[in-house]
């Protein structure tokens, strides 16, 4: 299993995915990082069978659970 951690304020005002493969990519916004996690989620679920999650730090504080397609899944 994958899970991409996306905090609400991240060090340094970056946001940062880090790949199973070791790549890292940075962005500056968060909607960004979340896009281009949600995508590769997609890309690993789908090619390489692999359960992927992203996990989304909320405005209040909350970490939430999000599958590729961005909606909670049924776990």
């Amino acid at each position: 299993m994958v899970v991409f951690d996306i905090p609400f304020h991240p060090p340094q005002d970056t946001w940062t995915i880090a790949l199973p493969s070791g790549a890292q990519h940075a962005f500056s916004a968060r909607h960004e990082a979340v896009r281009f996690a949600a995508r590769e989620a997609s890309r690993l679920t789908t090619s390489k069978g692999r359960q992927v999650f992203l996990s989304i730090e909320g405005e209040d504080g909350k970490w939430r659970l999000f599958g590729p397609d961005l909606k909670s899944p049924d776990v």
